[in-house]
């Protein structure tokens, strides 16, 4: 029963959303909308509590039983104790609280992604390579992008802000979009599954 109970809610919730989007209910389907709406954004809160807890659990697991660099789990661990009595009693508008999050957290943050520009620029080094024709035409177009987007691209090449622009019009929105159709036709099958039972993962217990 533990297992087939979750099944049964999202069977049960997938029909009433299906319900609700596709048929006119009137006031009474707006109000289970409104109730429905309600008990989600709860769930979001929930799973808010959850995820810390878990994340803490994983790692206070790591450092009792001294596993591959738990000294980085440990430092994770203190600094999450740390916070949470900060912030418990500083409040999130506290001056303490406030320095955390700008000089600490945001300045970390920003360290972060300055470094994924190394990654960046070193993927794109070797997607550039002239290995076939597909890799070529990727290199053209990276440079007649850059070209566009500098001021002196037009200088060097007349009209290359135009043709640069074209290739995202065009081009690049006709890739973003056979993107985004396969990835909701890959969401669709994925939620049909979870609907009808025929993926179990997500509850603990394989497909």
């Amino acid at each position: 029963m533990k297992r087939r109970l979750p099944l049964i809610v999202v069977l049960v919730t997938a029909i009433v959303c299906m319900a609700l989007k596709f048929l006119n209910l009137g006031e009474r389907g707006t109000t289970l909308a409104t109730d429905l709406d309600t008990i989600v954004q709860t769930s979001y809160l929930f799973a808010f509590l959850f995820g810390p807890i878990h994340l803490i659990r994983l790692h206070y697991s790591n450092v009792q039983k001294r596993r591959v660099n738990w000294a980085y789990s440990a430092f994770l661990v203190g600094v999450c104790a740390v916070c949470t009595v900060v912030f418990f009693i500083n409040r999130i508008e506290g001056p303490v609280s406030t320095f955390i999050i700008d000089s600490i957290t945001n300045a970390t943050d920003s360290a972060i992604y300055a470094m994924l520009g190394f990654y960046v620029c070193s993927a794109a080094y070797r997607s550039f390579k002239l290995k076939n024709v597909e890799a070529t035409i990727l290199l053209i177009a990276a440079v007649i992008l850059m070209l566009g987007q500098a001021p002196i691209g037009d200088a060097i090449i007349p009209n290359t802000s135009k043709f640069a622009q074209w290739i995202l019009d065009v081009p690049n929105s006709a890739g973003m979009r056979g993107i985004r159709i396969g990835a909701s036709i890959g969401a669709f099958a994925a939620s049909i599954r979870v609907i009808l039972g025929l993926e179990r993962s997500w509850t603990g217990s394989g497909s």
